[in-house]
């Protein structure tokens, strides 16, 4: 033992000389920092259509740059992939940009830049969709869905937005223009800012790459003088208690003086998990399951608040402007005109599908329905061909809801022994093909598989519209909203009013 104290004691000793000397030595410079590539952007292209997609045509070549970030990147080179080559092919150039190449082939691939070294996050990793087409479809017409029907104030921003024929259009892109931007002016994304007092015109061209003449819209804009708010008020409304998913809720205001200007009031919630408002106090109910959000209207030291709750069970979808948070699949596709969406159906074998959805299994989000309160489900829609009850002879619109574990589903039958146009249709007998219908499920009544006990409430895991089995000519539909009622009489008198 005391030889092992006296080894250890003789290593630790050389050990402290050794430390000691290494002090007096100079060990060289510290190692060069090195900067990874923490994103890469892509450019915008000619031949950009919505999302992420690039539209060209068969045999056609493009030059891609990018841009990477840090200024200071040790290795700025890039690799790019192409999923089919026998598609489309990325092919890198000595200078900083890229070929890409479409074959001869029709169809969709997705082109990936990765740094040279190492790995990325998401930002160092963009994708393109490619879309290899055998004719780019223009534009025929344009229309502005959002004109302003009030003068807008001088440092106002409003957004502009479009509609366009054929709906499915390849580059759904417009050039602004303003006719005097001393009154206003107007940016790339359609949004005009008012400058001084006066009209002025706004124009609004498809920059699709059309030979011929492209088609155009204009607007008739009228900007006025800020006047600024001594007071105001919020309205307390019933509707403010009981708002529905997806729900959009102008929120009432007076202001002293009664002209003044609107656009100064800040809007604020204090949960936009539950509800969002945007800067004209438009509340958008974001969630899916009940809540309270506090919206606040501000300008320098006047403050007013208002508290709104989302009911459990009510949904209030309108369709006029957009889908989300709804989705298609089956490759559909979908436009907004500012009254309905039109659903272009995707086509499988010979029939054509669009299935339109809010929860699906397997996503980890779940919807709410209370059925003892909010008992009917109805849906405005207008299918382009007569539907037959009990058959998908020539088309289905069938209600596919579940929770999990399984209490409630699998399909509503509604009156109908048959999953298939299992529905009533409000005030009528057939589907109308001319017309918009309001087709409604009773969601109480019996299911293909599990019928529960009782009916209080249903947290789904499954919450979609089949919409399919159409056939030639029938490839769209038309939609304009979802909602739920408590009974069929307020159904019924909401969609008297909506009519009036």
């Amino acid at each position: 033992m005391n030889n092992i104290k006296y080894i250890l004691g003789i290593l630790f000793t050389a050990s402290l000389s050794m430390i000691s000397c290494a002090d007096d030595k100079d060990l060289g410079s510290a190692m060069t920092e090195s900067f990874p590539i923490s994103s890469i952007t892509i450019s915008s292209t000619d031949y950009d259509a919505e999302g992420d997609t690039i539209c060209m045509l068969r045999n056609q070549t493009l030059q891609l740059t990018w841009r990477t970030k840090p200024d200071n990147v040790t290795n700025p080179n890039v690799a790019w992939t192409s999923a089919y080559d026998s598609i489309a092919k990325v092919t890198n150039n000595e200078s900083k940009n890229a070929t890409l190449s479409t074959s001869n082939n029709l169809g969709i691939t997705t082109i990936m830049v990765t740094p040279e070294i190492g790995f990325g996050n998401s930002a160092s990793t963009p994708a393109k969709i490619i879309k290899v087409v055998d004719h780019f479809t223009y534009i025929n017409s344009v229309s502005i869905t959002n004109v302003p029907t009030k003068d807008i104030a001088i440092g106002d921003n409003y957004k502009l937005t479009t509609n366009c024929t054929p709906s499915n259009a390849t580059f759904k892109r417009y050039k602004w223009s303003s006719s005097d931007p001393s009154i206003a002016t107007v940016d790339n994304n359609g949004t005009v800012t008012g400058i001084s007092i006066g009209k002025v015109t706004i124009t609004a061209t498809a920059n699709d790459l059309n030979p011929e003449t492209p088609a155009s819209i204009s607007a008739l804009i009228s900007v006025k003088k800020v006047i600024p708010i001594v007071g105001m008020e919020l309205v307390t409304e019933d509707e403010m208690s009981q708002l529905g998913y997806g729900e959009y809720y102008q929120i009432q205001y007076k202001l002293t003086p009664a002209d003044a200007t609107s656009s100064l009031m800040t809007w604020t919630s204090d949960n936009v998990g539950i509800a969002s408002v945007d800067e004209n106090g438009l509340v958008h109910v974001n969630s899916l399951t009940n809540g309270s959000a506090v919206i606040t209207a501000t300008y320098k030291n006047i403050s007013k608040s208002v508290t709104l709750t989302v009911a459990e069970g009510r949904l209030w979808y309108s369709f006029a402007n957009s889908l989300a948070p709804w989705a298609v699949g089956n490759s559909a596709t979908y436009t907004s005109n500012g009254i309905k969406t039109i659903v272009q159906m995707g086509k499988s074998g010979t029939k054509y599908r669009g299935d339109l959805s809010l929860v699906t299994n397997g996503s980890g989000k779940n919807l709410t329905i209370t059925p003892n309160t909010y008992r009917y489900l109805a849906i405005k829609i207008r299918p382009s061909s007569k539907l037959v009850a009990g058959t998908n002879s020539a088309g289905t619109i069938k209600l596919e809801l579940y929770d999990n574990p399984q209490t409630i589903g699998y399909n509503n039958l509604g009156t109908v022994s048959s999953a298939n146009n299992s529905y009533s249709i409000l005030n009528g007998s057939s589907i109308s093909v001319t017309d918009p219908n309001v087709i409604y499920y009773d969601l109480k009544a019996k299911y293909d598989k599990v019928n529960p006990t009782g009916w209080s409430k249903f947290n789904l895991v499954q919450f979609k519209f089949v919409i399919a089995d159409y056939l030639d000519p029938a490839t769209n539909y038309d939609i304009y909203w979802i909602r739920t009622f408590k009974t069929l009489d307020e159904l019924n008198t909401y969609v008297n009013n909506e009519n009036k």
